[in-house]
């Protein structure tokens, strides 16, 4: 019987499915790395703005920030909860690649664009509800799972082709157009230039401003991009290449940068939405930044044993 670790393989081999690196891989951005510095710079803008509506000052921690500089900043009882927030957001931000794999909504493959963007605003909706009843570890574990695919839409779709300076907002709402979504049958790119995929897109897509993404796995309509990579099959039949940006050696490589630019604003842009549902002192127990009355509790028990103390002597 095949491992587990195979199927996972072969299955990668099949549909060749993925988003921005699941682990840091020292030069390209990773769904946790945007994660990450997303949820510190939210963070830093939340206890600021606590710090102001109290009337106390507030010292911006430097930068990077890093968990534990944020958490000081916040003057958090200690950084443990928070780094471990975190964690549980990124753990679940990466399973969505293990559990939803060949689900293209969850990646905005194929150009499942409005099943990705019900994915992201039940999600969202989940992500409220959960804060409102103070079940935190539901709330962050939603939160992991819809900023995936979030991320994913600006690595596999064109909107940073369509030279987008913004993230696209209506990915978090569910009452308005996301743009227009290109037609099954319309076709979208050319074959690449060898190795070269930088013009792959057709003109009038770009011109229309015309949202598209890349299919993958074995076959895909006439005239469409492919996802790309060695993983994707379809990549391979014409028009040849691949519009993904996940790596700096992806066929969209040259724009991964500003691909991962885009996801932090946007995962940020999800994060406030979700800080001006809950609150500033919601959110921040959420997220796992504890303050406050550490020291007063510890004071507050040491004088209780000392009466029981004194009491049990009489």
């Amino acid at each position: 019987m095949m491992s587990g670790l195979a199927a996972l393989c072969l299955l990668l081999l099949q549909t060749g499915i993925l988003g921005f690196n699941i682990v840091f891989d020292g030069n390209s951005l990773s769904h946790q790395e945007i994660t990450q510095i997303a949820i510190l710079k939210t963070t830093v803008q939340v206890c600021q703005a606590l710090a102001l509506a109290e009337g106390k000052n507030f010292t911006f921690p430097p930068q990077p920030f890093t968990a534990e500089s944020v958490a000081d900043a916040c003057q958090a009882n200690s950084s443990n909860s928070f780094i471990q927030t975190i964690n549980l957001i990124q753990d679940n931000n990466r399973n969505v690649d293990i559990e939803h794999l060949s689900d293209p909504p969850y990646h905005f493959d194929r150009e499942k664009f409005s099943e990705g963007r019900k994915i992201i605003t039940d999600g969202l909706s989940a992500v409220k509800a959960s804060n409102k009843l103070q079940n935190f570890e539901a709330a962050r574990e939603q939160l992991g799972a819809i900023l995936h695919t979030l991320q994913d839409f600006y690595s596999h779709s064109n909107w940073v082709e369509m030279e987008n300076t913004l993230p696209n907002s209506n990915l978090i709402r569910s009452d308005t157009s996301i743009g227009n979504i290109a037609a099954e049958s319309r076709a979208t790119c050319r074959n690449c230039n060898g190795d070269d995929c930088t013009n792959n897109i057709l003109e009038d897509i770009l011109q229309e401003k015309i949202l598209i993404s890349g299919y993958t796995g074995v076959s895909k309509p006439i005239g469409k991009c492919s996802h790309g990579g060695k993983f994707d099959t379809s990549s391979t039949i014409e028009p040849k290449g691949g519009i993904n940006k996940d790596t700096l050696s992806s066929n969209h490589g040259h724009l991964h940068i500003t691909a991962a630019d885009l996801a932090i604003a946007a995962t940020s842009e999800l994060l406030e939405d979700v800080r001006k549902a809950a609150g500033d002192r919601v959110f921040l127990q959420m997220i796992g930044i504890s303050k406050g009355s550490s020291n007063a509790l510890c004071m507050l028990l040491f004088w209780f044993m000392v009466c029981v103390c004194a009491y049990l002597t009489l």
